[in-house]
């Protein structure tokens, strides 16, 4: 009987809040639709900026996005359902019987139709909430190290021309054709390749229709396979289209694993289309030992080529189809050449020498832009100077396209007011390819570049990125990709700079495209890079003097996966004679083997910078002698220890010990000694830190203590193997050692060798405990937590909320781990005063292993707590029941991954609670939500409790939902 009355008791309490619901419809209406005006009016505010960030973009010539450009148009036509709404408003105002009694039916039809809109109208401006409105591509997978020479970018604005739309259109239709698989683009440098690509993928994202996945990898002139493969597994999913795998190769060691792994993931599923775009292809790429699919394999897997050459996509790769990508023809030049100067070319005086300068440019969008982007803002005589540089014969331009190629770019650079921006445009084309910003950096300050008035590293940056900013203004840099860390110069420029003395008859450079120089030719060079030293052309270089040498760079090509191949003979480079380089400022070896390096190393008396990564190199105390050095690298060399003469080195500001595996021992006294280093980079290489407390004479290892002569120290990455070397000592010598990190402006700290995922370019701190939580009552390490941006931490013992980590509060914190933590109760307790800045900005949230985690959240939190999260994966908490209450739901807008698995006791993953919200029409909206995968969840009986078994709705799923091992559900 007790069962029946409980049973009719839940129907009557479903209907009476299904009621309650539907009769609020007829009973609120009025305050529904000024709700609704409220929103609109947000809405249009979203509508206008959005608006606002496309105008600017396309009068800069930017490549926009298909979403805004869809968002906008989404918008108009919210609006136009919005106002029906309200012109039903009127109809609800209608009574019956003399004014006596309501319209009920138009009054529950106004207030449903109301909260529908009201909803969506939400949703868009979440949408709205872009960052970015143009676009700019997933960055392509470089070389391990400094240099990497990957193929040239061509932007030519944002406009299809009219001669491209006809290819464009063509490339469309023959990636919609099933026979087709390889499809080849091929041109000459600077004719547009990279921007028609572009194009091509700006197409494929407003249409959705063709492919699943579309990813693009840069290759080179001498492609590895690691760079390739980690291109394609990048991920990076643009206005619903995945721009590549969520694929991590980190782990897989071998070549084959990495190979096999992939080729799994494309062809995983037979329905999946996916396109592979591989740019600049200078010969045959393997493509079955890069792991990608083709002939009878390939099932939904096309490929996109682009080349210079013909030959290499007909006959090396086999296209099925090759389309010729020639220079602009009839009058699109002048079209393109007037679209830059805009205005300018209502001056009278200036269109017969804009017409005559025009017909000189081979018809190259690249050049046009160069060139057209200098004159912008010129006066006449700069004007008729261009004429006179590259001749007023009428030769026609392709006839001595060399020529004329060549003057154009060096009146380019001659225009250039910065010495600055010259240099290191010489310097980029030296090297050619896409280069890392740093890298240039320490080149660039060892010849003396970048210093002005600033004293310090950081305000050589700031002068290295105008620099930049001169170049990419006048086209002669593009960016390198996404991450801003890299720029590109296109080939086309880099070919001028090693051919032509843009400095005069003293200022040759030579890279590894050269032929054959003479050996006078050759002694007379101011820069040398070759990027494949194999024993002929080492021989050559060892047989010169080289008296005006500034630049010398060697390095050998490494195998697929990054290693060094060490083709040479070793007894080749201890040939190397530097007796006669009194001029050389920057030397650059790279997987080179040396072992002992030469004598006359010594005197290289103005050597300000040197690279030895690496290398197989074993004593390194000579160095010691080079009183003038400032940048030194032993990347991944073989190095074991860092002897005592490196204190010598005084003037040293950036140190570079990155990946040396093999280092053991830096002996007493020599980082103390560094009094000026600025940059020290020890990530991956030596941990064995002796304790504070230890003698330094009784010990043949350096002790933490040094590191507080480096007051000067703006950027740190070390690592600590044994966490209790940090609680060693008495108090104020744990807090002297705060002082170098009280500067530090950006930091990788890792103590107890915690391995697991890394976020790029963050302040980071790992700790792996093993019962040693005291260590978070250290002042230098509670200084560096506010200024972490990703914490990963493993094995708290006393902690049992997250939050108290930092007394202070997370201030800066975007990326949190919590590992086998078997203390930690609540992520976040409110219960406890809280810091106004705890996790406002956290973007993810990783948790594994937290047997006690009852609660993410205990108690109400303030707004801004998570309201930027947008990942969440959350592995064996066995206790938890539930992730987010349903009032706490619209605070976390920017979710877009969820990822729960092996968590016992959870229930329901979005429970109702005290505060009673309302889910219109029974459904709980994830609108942001890209991936949702939930796996052996044993207790899991429903998504949410909203409404008694709410539905969950995710409107933008990308990957298929998982759901694995739940019987209950």
């Amino acid at each position: 009987m007790t069962d029946i009355v409980l049973s009719v008791a839940s129907k009557v309490a479903e209907y009476l809040v299904a009621l309650r619901r539907h009769s609020s419809y007829v009973m609120f209406s009025g305050s529904y639709t000024g709700q609704l005006k409220e929103e609109l009016e947000k809405l249009e505010n979203a509508r206008q900026r959005v608006q606002l960030s496309i105008d600017e973009a396309q009068q800069e010539m930017k490549l926009i996005k298909a979403h805004p450009e869809t968002w906008v148009t989404d918008v108009k036509n919210i609006f136009d359902i919005a106002q029906n709404v309200l012109e039903h408003d009127e109809r609800a105002k209608k009574t019956f019987f003399f004014g006596w009694l309501p319209n009920l039916k138009e009054r529950y039809r106004l207030g449903r139709e109301v909260t529908r809109t009201v909803r969506d109208i939400q949703a868009s401006i979440r949408q709205g909430q872009l960052e970015m409105v143009y676009c700019r591509h997933a960055p392509s997978r470089h070389v391990v190290g400094a240099l990497d020479v990957n193929s040239s970018a061509d932007h030519w604005g944002d406009t299809v021309i009219e001669s491209r739309a006809s290819i464009l259109e063509k490339i469309m239709n023959d990636l919609d054709d099933e026979k087709l698989k390889v499809i080849g683009i091929y041109g000459q440098d600077g004719v547009g390749k990279t921007n028609l690509l572009e194009e091509v993928e700006k197409k494929l994202r407003s249409e959705k229709r063709l492919f699943d996945v579309i990813t693009k990898v840069k290759v080179s002139p001498t492609p590895k396979l690691k760079n390739i493969q980690d291109g394609i597994a990048y991920k990076n999913i643009q206005d619903g289209i995945a721009y590549a795998f969520s694929l991590n190769l980190k782990d897989e060691l071998s070549e084959e694993e990495r190979r096999d792994r992939l080729f799994r993931e494309i062809q995983s599923d037979s329905t999946k289309k996916v396109l592979i775009i591989l740019e600049d292809l200078w010969g045959t790429l393997d493509l079955k030992k890069v792991g990608i699919p083709s002939g009878n394999e390939s099932r939904g897997c096309k490929l996109l080529l682009t080349s210079r050459f013909e030959d290499v996509l007909a006959k090396e790769m086999h296209a099925d189809r090759t389309i010729h990508l020639e220079g602009l023809n009839n009058d699109e030049p002048f079209k393109l050449f007037e679209k830059i100067l805009r205005d300018r070319l209502k001056d009278e005086k200036l269109k017969p020498i804009a017409a005559k300068v025009v017909k000189k440019l081979a018809g190259l969008p690249l050049l046009i832009t160069s060139v057209a982007s200098t004159l912008k803002h010129s006066n006449m005589f700069v004007w008729q100077k261009v004429l006179i540089k590259i001749g007023e014969s009428n030769i026609d331009a392709v006839t001595d396209q060399k020529s004329n190629r060549d003057a154009i770019v060096k009146f380019c650079y001659d225009n250039l007011k910065s010495e600055d921006a010259k240099s290191l445009f010489l310097l980029c084309g030296l090297i050619g390819g896409t280069i890392r910003v740093e890298t240039l950096l320490v080149l660039g300050m060892g010849l003396g570049l970048f210093e002005g008035s600033v004293k310090r590293m950081e305000g050589s940056k700031e002068l290295l990125k105008t620099s930049i900013d001169t170049l990419r203004s006048v086209c002669l840099l593009l960016d390198g990709g996404d991450d801003k860390e890299h720029v590109t110069i296109n080939d086309l420029y880099s070919e001028v700079v090693v051919s032509t003395p843009l400095r005069g008859d003293n200022s040759l450079v030579m890279n590894s495209n050269y032929d054959s120089w003479s050996t006078e030719k050759l002694a007379e060079c101011w820069a040398i890079y070759l990027v494949d030293v194999v024993d002929g052309r080492l021989a050559e270089v060892t047989s010169c003097r080289f008296t005006d040498l500034n630049i010398l760079m060697l390095s050998q090509l490494e195998d697929g996966l990054g290693s060094p191949a060490h083709r040479h003979d070793e007894r080749d480079c201890c040939r190397l004679d530097f007796t006669y380089m009194k001029d050389l400022q920057v030397l650059y070896l790279r997987s080179m083997h040396i072992t002992t390096l030469p004598s006359s190393i010594e005197n290289l008396k103005s050597l300000l910078s040197l690279f030895l990564d690496n290398c197989l190199v074993e004593d390194v105390a000579i160095l010691g002698k080079l009183k003038a050095l400032q940048f030194l690298s032993f990347a991944g060399s073989s190095i074991s220890r860092l002897p005592k003469e490196m204190g010598e080195l005084k003037k040293l500001r950036l140190l570079n010990l990155s990946n040396c595996k093999k280092l053991q021992i830096i002996e007493p006294g020599v980082l103390k000694s560094l009094v000026n280093l600025e940059e020290l980079y020890m990530k991956g290489s030596f941990d064995r830190w002796v304790s504070p407390d230890e003698i330094p004479s009784k010990s043949c290892n350096v002790g933490l203590a040094e590191l507080r002569s480096l007051t000067k120290l703006t950027i740190l990455e070390i690592s600590i193997l044994d966490p209790a070397v940090i609680l060693e000592g008495d108090s104020i010598k744990k807090k002297e050692i705060l002082e170098p990190f009280g500067n530090l402006i950006r930091f990788w700290i890792n103590i107890g060798n915690l391995d697991g995922r890394e976020f790029e370019g963050s302040r980071t701190m790992k700790l792996k405990l093993e019962e040693c939580d005291d260590i978070f009552s250290i002042e230098w390490v509670q200084k560096t937590l506010q200024k972490t941006q990703y914490l990963h931490v493993d094995g708290l013992r006393k902690f049992k909320n997250v939050q108290d980590l930092c007394t202070r509060g997370f201030r800066e914190l975007k990326h949190l781990g919590i590992d086998n933590s078997p203390s930690i109760k609540y992520i976040i307790n409110s219960s406890i005063s809280l810091p106004h800045t705890t996790f406002m900005i956290l973007e993810s949230l990783f948790l594994k292993n937290l047997i006690g985690l009852d609660k993410i959240c205990n108690g109400p939190m303030a707004p801004e707590c998570f309201s930027k999260l947008k990942a969440v994966h959350i592995e064996q908490c066995h206790q938890l029941k539930n992730l987010w209450l349903l009032s706490e739901m619209p605070r976390l807008v920017y979710l877009e991954e969820i990822q729960v698995c092996e968590c016992d006791s959870m229930q329901a993953f979005i429970p109702n609670d005290a505060r009673k919200v309302e889910v219109a029409d029974d459904i709980v909206e994830l609108p942001t939500v890209r991936r949702l995968d939930l796996r052996k969840l044993g207790d899991m009986m429903r998504f949410s409790t909203g409404g008694e078994g709410a539905a969950i709705q995710v409107p933008f799923l990308f990957s298929p939902l998982s759901v694995y091992h739940i019987a209950s559900i």
